[in-house]
């Protein structure tokens, strides 16, 4: 293991810029409305995180200096709002969503509040990495047959920067990904990336990616 975790506590109280606040409010209601028309049904793995503790969280690190750039990323991004508010928050934000439909409202939210992020419908795993299901969960290794470019610089279909240039990542992984996600961080993110990694209400752990070992 390449990462150690950084301390931090939940601020419950932090209060929301009011574009900020108009955001989230905008994207619940799209949320409500996306469970009322029973969509969730067709897209029964994706769940909401709670976005005043994730603003909370990604405005902290920035607040401290910890990423060391302003490329993010948000693993499996939903709706979108984890990039949308880290957009505001003054970063090259893309989210990472291989469900066509949930990019196509991430995209139509975001622009409707005049935010600016990209949206790649491709799977977080990238390519040179294999997914699958272990006792505990799921797990992930490198794939031994997909060639050379699996020692390279692991990069996402239509991004213009390798993954190891992403300073800052957020992800709400199901509780059977949860060691999945960290293990994938450990192996893909440059030396000093940042993770905010929401684990549930009031659950969430910050880690930096210290100096590459061996995978």
């Amino acid at each position: 293991m390449s990462y150690e975790e950084i301390p931090y506590t939940v601020d419950q109280d932090a209060k929301l810029p009011a574009a900020v606040a108009a955001f989230i409010d905008e994207a619940d209601r799209r949320c409500d409305l996306f469970y009322d028309q029973k969509l969730n049904k067709r897209y029964p793995r994706y769940v909401p995180s709670e976005p005043a503790q994730v603003y909370a969280a990604l405005r902290h690190v920035t607040e401290q200096g910890l990423p060391l750039g302003e490329n993010f990323i948000e693993w499996g991004s939903g709706f979108g709002v984890a990039t949308g508010l880290a957009a505001m928050l003054g970063y090259e934000a893309r989210g990472i969503e291989i469900e066509e439909k949930l990019v196509e409202g991430a995209e139509s939210l975001l622009a409707d509040h005049g935010i600016a992020a990209e949206f790649l419908p491709v799977s977080y795993i990238p390519d040179g990495f294999i997914s699958y299901d272990a006792l505990s969960g799921h797990d992930i290794v490198r794939d031994d047959s997909f060639g050379h470019s699996v020692d390279g610089n692991p990069r996402y279909d239509g991004m213009d920067i390798d993954i190891e240039e992403v300073d800052l990542f957020f992800v709400y992984p199901w509780p059977g990904e949860q060691e999945m996600m960290l293990k994938l961080f450990d192996a893909v993110a440059g030396e000093g990336a940042i993770l905010v990694a929401y684990f549930g209400d009031r659950d969430i752990c910050l880690y930096r990616k210290l100096e590459d070992e061996d995978y």
